[in-house]
């Protein structure tokens, strides 16, 4: 019989045999572990595309965020996608809304933004890396970017802490031009400000309100948290006050 090819094995030897596999077994079990998260890349999606229902983004055909409203944002935490050149498309309803190819790093993290100028030609989006330099104990990075169709518009924000005031509690973010005259990702930069409690003011031409104070807006009060980075969006329309409203929007990074 084929069997009988096959010495026989002591007591002994099965036990050394054993323990071969289950090193063996270990081995490739704490790889497993170790690569969980091997060729991934991390993605989060912001819906700023006026006139636009709700959208959903496939990655080679996977649905990685369902019916995103706009106005929203999914944030952190991320969702993961393969790490390689990527089929992307966007969906309102069941219809193809935008669709290319994009190329998402291994252990990268990744802001989507689908954005339009209510021309129906202009719907666009852009991905950019979010790469923010190291903070200190204090500190997170922002990245900030407008979304409004108009002129360069800034950001000043005023740290409401009641102690002596610091030098970083009153930033000033320079104005930009709408993200549809510039959509080249190089372009939106990360800078630290200090955490903290935050009045925020949109201006034109200067932070020295006019005497009609036309040139400044207030948007709110918005805590910063330690714990995140953050993409600061401008969206909507300065005088709408309906779905589009003139609005801030921080969304927390990693």
């Amino acid at each position: 019989m084929i069997l009988n090819k096959f010495s026989s094995v002591s007591l002994s030897g099965r036990l050394k045999t054993l323990s071969i596999q289950l090193i063996v077994l270990s081995l490739f079990s704490c790889n497993k572990t170790a690569n969980i998260n091997a060729n991934k890349a991390f993605v989060s999606f912001t819906h700023v595309a006026y006139g636009v229902g709700p959208l959903t983004l496939k990655i080679n055909d996977d649905s990685i965020f369902w019916a995103i409203p706009y106005d929203s944002a999914t944030g952190y935490p991320y969702a993961n996608v393969t790490s390689q050149v990527s089929n992307t498309s966007i969906f309102e309803n069941n219809d193809t809304f935008l669709s290319g190819f994009s190329s998402f790093r291994q252990g990268a993290y990744y802001s989507i933004y689908i954005y339009d100028t209510l021309d129906a030609r202009s719907k666009s989006m852009i991905i950019l890396q979010d790469n923010p330099p190291l903070n200190s104990d204090t500190t997170v990075s922002v990245r900030y970017m407008n979304f409004t169709p108009s002129s360069l518009i800034g950001l000043l924000l005023i740290n409401t802490r009641q102690d002596i005031p610091f030098a970083g509690d009153t930033v000033v973010i320079s104005p930009q031009e709408f993200v549809g005259y510039n959509p080249v990702p190089s372009a939106y930069t990360f800078q630290s400000i200090l955490a903290g409690n935050y009045n925020i003011f949109a201006f034109k031409d200067s932070i020295r309100a006019t005497p009609d104070s036309s040139n400044i807006r207030y948007l709110g009060y918005w805590p910063i948290s330690i714990s995140y980075n953050y993409n600061f969006n401008l969206m909507g329309f300065v005088n709408d006050t309906g779905v589009y409203k003139f609005q801030f929007k921080p969304v927390p990074l990693n």
